[in-house]
């Protein structure tokens, strides 16, 4: 028999925006589960509540999924600003460390004399934090098809652009009734 999970929540580090009838916020926090680092898929609660942990005076979370925030060996974690997430890079022709420094390579674009670093082609893998973000956003998306329409929608090209012009028509319809 595996012991329960120990929660430690330190903080709010991404909200979903996403409310439940308690007036609970689905977030993603960081903390620790059984003294291990991790980003945790959690409801935000104003309460100190029995189902909950970690009350710092203000909220309390409701842990739901947790994922371990580990650095694969022979991998760096780094930040890319244009989508605001995390990635793990291996180590191999795209940077060196040296003396505990990270030294990226550029490689010059022939047309224009220009720099740029050499991992920009590379394939990310996502770290903890960047995990539970895409779950809490998939998650999401999947609970609106289900609440709306009692099973989730098709994936299709087509089944998305007959949504988005539907949408794009609800929106444009005037309103002709008389009051």
């Amino acid at each position: 028999m595996s012991r329960p999970e120990e929660y430690t929540i330190q903080k709010t580090v991404w909200r979903s925006g996403r409310k439940n009838p308690y007036g609970d916020e689905l977030v993603v926090a960081e903390g620790t589960v059984n003294t291990e680092r991790a980003f945790i898929m959690a409801w935000e609660v104003k309460a100190d509540r029995p189902e909950t942990v970690s009350w710092n005076g203000k909220v309390s979370y409701f842990p739901r999924m947790h994922w371990l925030d580990q650095i694969p060996a022979d991998h760096i974690k780094i930040y890319n600003y244009q989508e605001n997430k995390e990635y793990h890079v291996k180590n191999d022709k795209h940077y060196k460390i040296i003396d505990g420094d990270v030294y990226v390579k550029f490689n010059k674009d022939e047309n224009n004399n220009l720099y740029h670093p050499a991992f920009t082609n590379v394939i990310y893998n996502p770290s903890a934090k960047t995990k539970a973000i895409n779950y809490v956003l998939w998650f999401n998306e999947n609970q609106k098809q289900l609440d709306g329409y009692n099973r989730l929608l098709s994936t299709s090209k087509q089944a998305r652009k007959r949504r988005r012009r539907r949408a794009r028509q609800t929106a444009e319809r005037i309103n002709t009734t008389n009051d």
